[in-house]
C-alpha cells in the first residue's frame, strides 16, 4: 500500500487557492482594515511572522522571515498610523501605516540592531511596539503585451536594424556598452543576462515610481552591475563613414555610450522618441520601437561598425555612438523581461558577490565556522537552483541530484555572472602558498578534521559538472581549467567525475586536452585506488557518441598495456584442471559397493591478480562468481573490477583499434570468451561484457568486412548488363577467408541461436538478464 502525504497535498491546494484570490484582488482599491500579503519581488517570497520562534537579535520579539509559499503568518492588517484616518478609508500613496500580523497581534517592527552577517541592515521582527511604514507607489510586473513602460520595469533594448541587443560587459578589465553580435540563427534568441536594463522614470521623489510618458525623462540601470547608461565625448580617432555622415558640421563632436556608477549623474538622462506620430503626453507602451535621445549632449544614439574587441579573431562587440543628426533606422525595440528571469539574475549576482568574499577569506585563512556553514548552504542552494528545486522542499541531497533536463538560461547565468570563476577561486584559495605556507594541503582533506572543507570542494565540483551538461559554452570555459582540476584528482573531491563528465561525448575537447599526462594520471589512480570507477573514467575517454577516438585509444593502450602496469590488471588464462567424479555401482545381491572414482580433465577459466601486498592470487572464474553470489566481499570486489576491465578492453578495441586488438586477443581468444559467454553459472552482466568484447575484439576486425545494405537508387552505369545465380555462387567460392571465418564463429552463432530460443521462455523482468540479451542481439545484428 502506498502512503499519501495529505499535509503536502493540503499545502499545495492552499497555495493554489491563495494565488487565485490574489488574482481576484488585483487592481482593487486598498482600504484601512483590509488584509494584505507582502510579496518580496526579488526573492518571490512572502513576508511571514513565526510566532513560535524568537527573533535572532531581539529575543522578546517574534521572528520574521521570507517564506516561499507563505502560511497563516503571512497575512497583515493594514491600519492607519494617524487618527485622522479611520477603518474603511482608502490607503493613499505617502500614508504612514501600521502592519499588524493577523495571527500574532504584535505590529511589524524595524529593530535598531544590525544583522550579524550584513552590518548596516536592520533586523525586522514582530514586537509589541508600533513602527510606521510609508506607502510608496510600486506597480507590479505584468506580462500583457499592451502594458505600459513603468519605473522598475526590466527590459532589453534590441536594435531592430542591426539585430543586436544593447549589452554592458567587461572587456580587458574595463566596462563597455556595445551592440553584441551573435552566432545564433535567430538574433532574438541570444538572451544574455548582461543585456538587462531597469527603467527608471526620473522624478523628484526617488522612491516614487510611475508610468512613463513620451515626454518623461528616463534612466537605464544595468541590472548585472548596477551602473547607469550614459554618454560622453568619443575621443577615439577611429571613425567610419556612418559617423562622419551623422556628425553634421565638422566642428561638432560625436559621443559614445558608456556606463557611470551613479544615477544622479546628469549624463545618465535620456528621452524616448516614438517612431510614429503620437501625442507627447501619452503613455509609452511596451514592445514598441523608440529612438534614444541623450538629453545632456542633445545627441541621438546610433549603431556603428567600430569593433571594441578588434584584437580578437572574430570581434563581437560594436561601439554604440551618439551624434547630432537623428536617423530613422536607429530604433530600438523595448523587449519586456519576465519577473522570474530578473529574480534569477538577482540571485546569481548576489551569490557571485558572496562567493567572491568567501574566496578572499579562504586565501587569507580567515574563515569562521559560521561562514563555513554559510558557504556550504549557499553552494547547496546553487545546486538546487540549477535543478529548479530552489522553491520546493524536495529533500534531495545536493551531491545526489541528477538533472535530466537542463535549464540553459540558468547555466548561462553561472558563467556570465562569474559564479564559475568564483567556484574555481574557492577550490584554489585554501591550497595556495603565499609565502607562509598554504592554509590547507590537499593531502590533509582525508583527515576527518577537514571534512567540512572536503564537502565544500565536492559541492563546488558538483556545480561545475551540472553547469556544463549539454552546454558547449560552459564546457569550453571549464575546459580551460583542466590543468588545475587534474591536480585535485584522487583526493575524493569529485574532480575526476567532473573531468570525465566534461569530456564525455565531446570529441573536440577530448582530442584537444587529453594527452599523455592526463592518461598517466588516471592510470596512477587505478593503481592507487584499485576501484572500478577509475576504469570507467578511462572507458569514457575512449569513446565519443559511441564512436571511437583513435588518438585517445592509442594513448591508453601504450600506458595501460605497458609491462610497468601489467600488475594492475587481472590476467585471464584457460587452464586444464583435474576433476574427480564418483560413479555409483549397483550390486546384484544388495551388498554395499564402493563407488568408482574417475579423474577427468577439464578446461577452466582462471583469473590471476596481484594483491595490494604484491602477493599474486588466482581463482577460477566460476568459484569467484559463487563467492560473489554468497556476498563474500573480496570475491565480489574482484569480480566487479574484472567486469569493468572487460568493458574498458572493449572500448579500447572499438572501431578496429589494432594496437589494442593485437595485444589483447592472444590472451582473450575466441574459445575463451565463448566459454564464458555460455557459462550460465556466471552473472548475466559479466557474460554481457564478454559478449561485447567478442564483438569488438574478434568480429569487427579483418578479414571481416561490413556488408553494405542494398541500394534501391543506383546509377545505370553501376548495373551489370548480365547477372546470374551461378556467377554469384562461383564468386563466393573464390573467397576462402570467408569460409574460414564462418567455421571459426560457428559455435558462437550456435550459442546465439540457442540463447535467443531459450530466452523466450524466461522472465524478462530480470534486469541483469536483459543486459545480456541486449548484447546478444547487438552481436547478432553485427554478424548478420
Amino acid at each position: 500500500m502506498v502512503g499519501f502525504d495529505y499535509s503536502e497535498h493540503a499545502a499545495e491546494l492552499e497555495k493554489k487557492q491563495n494565488e487565485s484570490e490574489n488574482k481576484k484582488l488585483m487592481g482593487t482599491v486598498l482600504q484601512y482594515g483590509g488584509v494584505v500579503q507582502l510579496l518580496h519581488i526579488k526573492s518571490n517570497k512572502f513576508l511571514t511572522v513565526n510566532k513560535r520562534l524568537p527573533a535572532q537579535l531581539e529575543k522578546n520579539a517574534m521572528r520574521v522571515t521570507l517564506d516561499s509559499s507563505g502560511n497563516e503568518g503571512s497575512w497583515f492588517y493594514i491600519q492607519p498610523f494617524y487618527k485622522h484616518s479611520s477603518q474603511g478609508d482608502k490607503v493613499v500613496v505617502g500614508d504612514k501605516v501600521v502592519l499588524n500580523p493577523v495571527n500574532a497581534g504584535q505590529p511589524l517592527h524595524a529593530s535598531n540592531c544590525d544583522l550579524i552577517d550584513n552590518p548596516g541592515c536592520k533586523e525586522v521582527n514582530s514586537v509589541n511596539c508600533t513602527t510606521c511604514w510609508k506607502v510608496i507607489l510600486f506597480m507590479e510586473y505584468r506580462e500583457n503585451k499592451d502594458d505600459i513602460v513603468k519605473g522598475g520595469d526590466v527590459v532589453r533594448l534590441f536594435h531592430a536594424e542591426q539585430e543586436k541587443f544593447l549589452t554592458g560587459d567587461e572587456y580587458k578589465n574595463q566596462q563597455y556598452v556595445f551592440l553584441r553580435t551573435t552566432g545564433r540563427t535567430s538574433a532574438t534568441a541570444a538572451t544574455s543576462s548582461k543585456a538587462l536594463w531597469e527603467v527608471e522614470v526620473v522624478q523628484h521623489d526617488a522612491c516614487r515610481g510611475g508610468a512613463g510618458h513620451w515626454n518623461s525623462l528616463f534612466r537605464f540601470k544595468h541590472l548585472a552591475t548596477g551602473q547607469y547608461l550614459a554618454a560622453e565625448v568619443d575621443n577615439d580617432p577611429t571613425a567610419d563613414a556612418t559617423r562622419n555622415k551623422l556628425r553634421g558640421q565638422a566642428s561638432w563632436q560625436v559621443f559614445c555610450l558608456v556606463s557611470v556608477p551613479h544615477g544622479h549623474d546628469i549624463a545618465s538622462i535620456f528621452e524616448l522618441d516614438p517612431t510614429t506620430m503620437i501625442r507627447g503626453d501619452s503613455l509609452v507602451p511596451r514592445q514598441t520601437f523608440v529612438r534614444l535621445h541623450h538629453l545632456c549632449t542633445d545627441s541621438w544614439v546610433h549603431s556603428t561598425s567600430i569593433p571594441i574587441d578588434k584584437e580578437e579573431d572574430k570581434p563581437i562587440r560594436n561601439k554604440v555612438g551618439c551624434a547630432k543628426i537623428k536617423e530613422d533606422k536607429e530604433a530600438f525595440a523595448i523587449v519586456p523581461v519576465s519577473p522570474m528571469e530578473v529574480r534569477d539574475l538577482d540571485f546569481a549576482n548576489d551569490a557571485s558577490k558572496l562567493l567572491a568574499d568567501i574566496a578572499s577569506k579562504l586565501e587569507r585563512g580567515a574563515i569562521t565556522q559560521n561562514e563555513r556553514r554559510f558557504v556550504t548552504n549557499l553552494l547547496s542552494d546553487l545546486i538546487h537552483f540549477l535543478g529548479n528545486l530552489e522553491m520546493t522542499n524536495s529533500g534531495v541531497e545536493p551531491l545526489d541530484l541528477v538533472i535530466l533536463k537542463q535549464d540553459r538560461e540558468r547555466q548561462k547565468l553561472f558563467r556570465e555572472q562569474n559564479i564559475l570563476e568564483q567556484i574555481f577561486k574557492i577550490l584554489q584559495a585554501p591550497f595556495q602558498d603565499r609565502g607562509q605556507g598554504p592554509f590547507l594541503r590537499m593531502e590533509e582533506l582525508a583527515d576527518q578534521r577537514h571534512a567540512p572543507f572536503r564537502h565544500i570542494c565536492r559541492l563546488c565540483y558538483r556545480i561545475l559538472k551540472l553547469s556544463q551538461q549539454n552546454y558547449r559554452k560552459n564546457q569550453e570555459y571549464i575546459a580551460k581549467k583542466l590543468p588545475f582540476m587534474q591536480k585535485q584528482i584522487g583526493y575524493e573531491v569529485l574532480a575526476e567525475e567532473t573531468i570525465t563528465g566534461l569530456l564525455h561525448n565531446n570529441r573536440k575537447l577530448l582530442e584537444k586536452h587529453i594527452k599523455d599526462s592526463e592518461i598517466e594520471t588516471f592510470v596512477k589512480l587505478v593503481r592507487k585506488k584499485q576501484e572500478p570507477r577509475y576504469l570507467d573514467y578511462l572507458s569514457d575517454l575512449c569513446v565519443c557518441n559511441k564512436v571511437a577516438i583513435p588518438s585517445t585509444q592509442e594513448l591508453i593502450c601504450k600506458c595501460l598495456l605497458s609491462p610497468d602496469n601489467a600488475d594492475i590488471l587481472i590476467d585471464t588464462r584457460l587452464m586444464t584442471t583435474q576433476v574427480e567424479t564418483e560413479l555409483e555401482v549397483d550390486s546384484p545381491d544388495g551388498e554395499i559397493v564402493d563407488p568408482i572414482i574417475t579423474i577427468e580433465e577439464e578446461e577452466e577459466v582462471v583469473l590471476i591478480w596481484n594483491h595490494l601486498n604484491d602477493h599474486q592470487q588466482q581463482k577460477g572464474i566460476r568459484e569467484l562468481a559463487m563467492g560473489a553470489a554468497d556476498n563474500i566481499k573480496e570475491d565480489k570486489d574482484n569480480l566487479e573490477y574484472y567486469r569493468h576491465q572487460l568493458n574498458l578492453f572493449a572500448h579500447m578495441c572499438l572501431d578496429r583499434q589494432y594496437l589494442a586488438i593485437n595485444k589483447l586477443s592472444p590472451q582473450l581468444d575466441v574459445d575463451l570468451i565463448l566459454k564464458c559467454m555460455e557459462d550460465e553459472s556466471l552473472p548475466a552482466d559479466l557474460r554481457a561484457s564478454f559478449c561485447r568484447l567478442m564483438l569488438h575484439m574478434h568480429v569487427d576486425r579483418d578479414p571481416q568486412e561490413q556488408v553494405k545494405p542494398v541500394k534501391y537508387a543506383r546509377l545505370w552505369s553501376e548495373i551489370p548488363t548480365k547477372i546470374s545465380i551461378e556467377d554469384y555462387e562461383a564468386h563466393v567460392c573464390k573467397i576462402p577467408e570467408k569460409e574460414q571465418v564462418k567455421h571459426k564463429f560457428q559455435q558462437t552463432i550456435t550459442f546465439v541461436e540457442d540463447y535467443l530460443c531459450n530466452i523466450v521462455n524466461k522472465a524478462w523482468s530480470e534486469k541483469e538478464q536483459n543486459k545480456l540479451t541486449f548484447e546478444v542481439l547487438h552481436f547478432l545484428y553485427s554478424v548478420i
